[in-house]
């Protein structure tokens, strides 16, 4: 009974009344920069530490380590996120107040149930880079349940829940024939589970990966498909696995609720040489306004900026600059912008 209360609290029908980014247009799995969806609040893994963002303070360190996956409750008091492989978690307005749940084991990638309610926020995590279950557990409780069968089809990565929590996106990982990725959805579009579409070739056959779901609304996200430095987006409406080409060129997306505003990076330099693009080459991060079609580059030409994200309200535009040696976080007014 209790697994089956918190699978419905995930895929809860209800509709979202904050406006959120779901989704944060990662480079890596899973993403290391995630908003507040209740505050001008920001919280970033970076190469050795985890920091929380305001507009008064700027940035507090709130843990030394390999920190990762950040995630926001759904009323923005607390954010949990994985440090050495074990999910922690702390209050907002209480940064150093971090904890260590004792009945999660070894996780890679976490997120929240959107519709979860305050006192009883609902965790949704994976416990390995390739070859993964999903599991589910009260934050505050000591259960822990896994959402598909042991032996399931999908082995997944990076969950994000739909904005209604009615679907969970995920990267779902194969070897055969080669090693690729491809999005899986688990929920009412796809009761037990199922590819996210019929065909997912790109280009190559032998080579193509799908990844950075970002839900626009509650039945459409954007993704990137394509290989090394390679990358378009595309929008899919999960009912009807019918997708079409959005942008070349462009990964790493990051949406206001309804898409309005996109975040996204672009291969440094632009357009490509004849000599095609290389994952090596440097990233930029463009923004986009969706209603009058401006589209500017924000970060520096040939500054390696990555995973930009958007906050809820299109207030700001933060992402994360790769230097020598370290990561450094940027945040900036989108007015300065568009």
């Amino acid at each position: 009974m209790v697994k089956d209360v918190l699978f419905v609290a995930i895929l809860s029908l209800a509709v979202v009344s904050v406006p959120a980014a779901y989704g944060n247009g990662y480079d890596d799995y899973p993403p290391d920069l995630a908003w507040s969806p209740a505050a001008d609040v920001l919280v970033v893994a970076l190469e050795d530490r985890l920091v929380i963002w305001t507009p008064d303070k700027g940035q507090v360190t709130v843990a030394e380590g390999e920190a990762a996956s950040p995630t926001f409750t759904p009323d923005g008091s607390w954010v949990a996120f994985i440090l050495d492989g074990s999910v922690h978690y702390f209050q907002v307005d209480n940064p150093q107040s971090c904890r260590q749940p004792v009945h999660i084991g070894d996780a890679v990638a976490c997120t929240f149930d959107p519709q979860g309610q305050p006192r009883d926020p609902v965790l949704c995590f994976t416990t390995h880079f390739l070859g993964s279950d999903l599991f589910v557990t009260d934050l505050f409780s000591g259960d822990v349940f896994l959402l598909l069968p042991e032996y399931s089809e999908a082995r997944f990565n990076a969950p994000v829940i739909s904005p209604d929590g009615s679907n969970i996106a995920c990267t779902n990982f194969d070897m055969n024939p080669g090693w690729y990725e491809e999005l899986y959805i688990i929920g009412t579009s796809a009761p037990s589970g199922r590819r996210a579409r019929a065909d997912t070739t790109f280009h190559n056959e032998w080579e193509w990966h799908e990844s950075n779901p970002v839900w626009i609304t509650d039945k459409v996200l954007l993704f990137q498909i394509g290989g090394w430095g390679d990358w378009e987006l595309r929008y899919l409406n999960v009912e009807s696995g019918i997708d079409k080409i959005f942008m070349d060129n462009a990964s790493q997306v990051s949406a206001v609720l309804n898409g309005q505003l996109l975040a996204f990076c672009r291969k440094d330099p632009f357009p490509v040489a004849d000599y095609g693009r290389s994952w090596e080459d440097p990233t930029t991060v463009w923004i986009m306004d969706m209603e009058s079609d401006y589209l500017t580059q924000a970060s520096r030409q040939g500054e390696w900026a990555t995973q930009p994200v958007l906050s809820p309200d299109g207030k700001y535009l933060a992402w994360i600059e790769l230097v020598p040696d370290d990561e450094v976080l940027k945040v900036f007014n989108t007015e300065e912008f568009i």
